[in-house]
């Protein structure tokens, strides 16, 4: 048989308790005794925040350490519960563990986390640590070396990498020139067995390529040239045409002239002078 679990009776500091008590009745009488004075002077009384009941904020503000997540549920498919009551999510947004509240988008969440009422629970207070000459020497010294040491691993990214490029560039030289090197030792050997008679299949099949080439490009040539043959017949012709008809226009103008004359001289000559 199981043994039954061991339970005793809770027990609490009772002093803390009494202290914490004290201390709530105080404030509730201190702010009692603001809300008369103000009613006597005719002022309203000065409502009580959210913010009263918090503890005083022990530490000077700090900055985070973690990294919130804001994008660690990114393109991810989940469950929500949309419950309004106990703690936990409601609904789909960012979650505040130690306010217990939820927010739709991260701006209304930043702007919570870096709230007062956030910081008063973490016991945080809104003012920042004053820094030291001392704090600022080592600040400046460290950002100095960070500085000189990204530089220096810069540098030597950059001389490694022209060294890469370097050596890449002198192995394709070299390969270029290997290549050139066999294609003239093949060139010479087929020079070579050629001169002694001996031809390769591929030289004969290159042969009569050639002659197929030759003779259609011979017949395309010919073909190109009637087409300019007739072409310039033509022209001949048009330019013999217009040779022609400017001759004659130049006769009719003579004609004419010399009637012109005949007739302001006064000469009849053989035939009339009248135009025709």
């Amino acid at each position: 048989m199981a043994d039954k679990s061991k339970t005793e009776r809770p027990s609490w500091n009772k002093e803390e308790f009494a202290t914490k008590a004290k201390e709530k009745d105080q404030e509730a009488y201190e702010h009692a005794k603001a809300a008369e004075e103000s009613l006597a002077k005719g002022h309203a009384p000065k409502k009580q925040s959210q913010y009263d009941d918090l503890p005083k904020p022990t530490e000077l503000l700090k900055a985070r350490t973690e990294d919130l997540g804001l994008t660690k549920n990114l393109n991810k498919t989940m469950l929500v519960t949309t419950s309004t009551t106990g703690k936990g999510p409601r609904g789909a947004g960012f979650y505040c563990e130690l306010c217990n509240r939820t927010f739709k988008d991260s701006l209304a969440y930043l702007d919570h986390v870096n709230g007062r009422l956030h910081l008063l629970k973490l016991g945080q207070s809104t003012h920042v640590e004053r820094s030291t000459l001392s704090q600022v020497r080592a600040k400046i010294a460290s950002l100095r070396a960070a500085t000189r040491q990204k530089v220096t691993a810069k540098n030597f990214d950059f001389q490694s990498r022209l060294k890469a490029v370097k050596s890449a560039q002198e192995a394709e030289k070299e390969r270029r020139k290997e290549e050139r090197r066999k294609k003239k030792m093949e060139r010479e050997i087929r020079e070579e067995r050629r001169r002694m008679g001996i031809l390769d299949d591929d030289d004969e099949g290159n042969g009569d390529e050639k002659g197929e080439k030759m003779d259609v490009d011979g017949a395309e040539k010919h073909a190109k040239n009637g087409k300019k043959d007739k072409r310039q017949e033509r022209k001949e012709k048009r330019e013999q045409q217009e040779r022609d008809q400017q001759r004659d226009k130049e006769v009719e103008k003579a004609i004419r002239e010399n009637e012109d004359m005949s007739t302001m001289m006064g000469f009849g000559g053989f035939g009339t002078t009248k135009r025709k």
